[in-house]
């Protein structure tokens, strides 16, 4: 009698623990399910989404072909297509950092006050992007780096040598961090412009070079007439100019729609303004990022 108990007991206890396991398997497979789920609506909404920013970049380029002064200009526009409210931030190429032509200030202070490095690591890595560009093999400046410096770091590339056309190769530039490249890279344009124009420039920038937070959306609120008699007269001596080289024909844009309470995407082009007659659109694509998944746009300062 005690043996069959045992076994009852023993058959009981083996019954338990498949009903324990089986409700494990059952949660994993739900979970998945879930996730997958999730996933794919994710990626729905990223579809749908990007055909909004899309269609709001097209009506904000045809706008700004027409309107010249507009295109002079950072300013953040609201499109209203349907139900949906996209935003798109216009930024002239002229009103960002240019590091083929960028004075040391101005480099410095990019790397120093947006990237968090100290004045004396911001002053090596300026030295260091001079290299990357200039055309001879001899360090400049202070921490310069050349090809001996790089082979001996064991770097997988070597200075250009020659002004950058795509500026992702600065990411091979000895002492850039992806992090730090991350996080100077909204700020970077290829212009031809020693100084940042600062009717162009987006209020994040300002706010990053001069170390003021909160300075850009002041002078933003500034007639454009008053902007430059605001701006501190040293950053507008070393760092800013009042002029701009005419209308700048290269646009970059950024649209933003908050497609769920908690959600923001971003699009980013790049156009140039300039007249194509033989083309299907009066201007010139020249990159595409698709919708991203990013913060708040009007708390973090892409504004």
């Amino acid at each position: 009698m005690t043996v069959r108990r045992c076994q009852r007991g023993a058959a009981l206890i083996l019954v338990l623990w498949m009903v324990v396991a089986l409700s494990l398997v059952v949660l994993a497979c739900a979970q998945s399910a879930r996730l997958y789920t999730q996933r794919v609506g994710i990626e729905l909404e990223r579809i749908r989404v990007d055909a909004a920013l899309e269609a709001a970049t097209e009506l904000v380029l045809s706008r700004l072909v027409t309107d010249k002064e507009l295109a002079r200009r950072y300013s953040r526009l609201q499109v209203q297509l349907g139900e949906l409210e996209v935003w798109v931030e216009i930024v002239p190429s002229n009103g960002l950092v240019d590091v083929n032509v960028a004075p040391p200030a101005v480099l410095e202070a990019l790397f120093a006050r947006a990237g968090g490095l100290t004045q004396g690591e911001a002053a090596i890595l300026a030295s260091r992007v001079y290299d990357f560009i200039d055309s001879d093999d001899e360090p400049g400046g202070v921490g310069g780096a050349e090809i001996a410096q790089y082979r001996a770091a064991g770097a997988p590339v070597k200075p250009r040598n020659a002004r950058l056309d795509d500026l992702t190769e600065l990411r091979g530039v000895l002492g850039m961090t992806s992090e730090l490249y991350a996080t100077i890279s909204p700020f970077l344009g290829i212009n031809g412009q020693q100084r940042i124009a600062l009717s162009s420039a987006p209020p994040a920038l300002i706010d990053a070079i001069s170390g003021q937070p909160g300075l850009g959306a002041s002078l933003l609120a500034t007639s454009a007439e008053m902007r430059a008699s605001a701006l501190p007269s040293g950053l507008m001596t070393d760092m800013f100019t009042a002029a701009s080289s005419g209308t700048s024909q290269t646009i970059r844009l950024r649209a933003f729609i908050q497609a769920h309470p908690e959600r923001w995407w971003q699009r980013e082009v790049w156009a140039d303004l300039t007249t194509r007659p033989e083309g299907a659109t009066p201007w010139t694509t020249r990159s595409v990022e698709p919708a991203k998944r990013v913060g708040n746009p009007l708390e973090t300062g892409h504004s």
